[in-house]
């Protein structure tokens, strides 16, 4: 009688050690997929097509140069989920906002319908009014090519100190508040927008969505 119960008090144990093992293996086999679920709610989309802008102080810099000083912009793109594998697209090249030149160094090479994001950078911690202005021009420019590739435009991520100047400048370009349209539908206008911009600050705290 006293082998049975202790064979059964064994028996018991390991049933409760075989359910904790299968609780552990199930929690720890779903965790990767929850952090994978996370990462896409956080960033729904497949692609980051990256701008730098920075200052070249020495370009065309002789007496009555008008073109001094120019602005660089390098732009990249790479995969939401490695940042890593960055491919070189193109630099621009800018005056005081207006573009001056061009160097294509790859196509776009994303597969068509994959959502992407534009995100803005700046060299310099203290970029010139300048920089701002020619991210705004590219930002409407690389938002152009998306459309072509039929890639559709998610967000667009600017430093929180250059947002205002950013979207000023977008406004400029023929761009308008969203909110401007009012709650009231106009059945005649409603889908004449070509092209919609969602403007999001880093850190986080502004937001605007432009249309056009």
């Amino acid at each position: 009688m006293q082998k049975r119960m202790h064979i059964g008090l064994r028996l018991t144990k390991y049933r409760k050690i075989g359910i904790l093992y299968a609780a552990v293996c199930v929690a720890l086999g779903f965790m990767p997929q929850l952090a994978i679920a996370d990462e896409q709610v956080d960033k729904p989309y497949d692609w980051v097509i990256q701008v730098e802008t920075r200052r070249l102080e020495r370009q065309f810099d002789y007496t009555n140069s008008k073109l001094n000083p120019i602005e660089k912009l390098e732009v990249l793109w790479y995969p939401t989920k490695d940042e890593n594998k960055k491919t070189s697209y193109q630099y621009m090249y800018y005056h005081d906002g207006k573009p001056y030149g061009l160097e294509k160094l790859h196509k776009l090479d994303i597969d068509e319908g994959d959502g992407v994001a534009i995100e803005v950078k700046h060299k310099d911690n203290n970029p010139s009014e300048a920089e701002k202005k020619d991210a705004a021009n590219a930002i409407f420019r690389l938002a152009l090519d998306s459309y072509l590739h039929k890639n559709p435009l998610v967000a667009v991520k600017v430093p929180a100190d250059s947002f205002n100047e950013i979207s000023d400048r977008l406004k400029d370009l023929g761009f308008h508040d969203s909110k401007e349209d009012g709650d009231q539908v106009d059945m005649e206008n409603t889908f004449k927008a070509s092209m919609t911009i969602g403007l999001f600050s880093v850190p986080e705290g502004k937001h605007i969505s432009l249309v056009r």
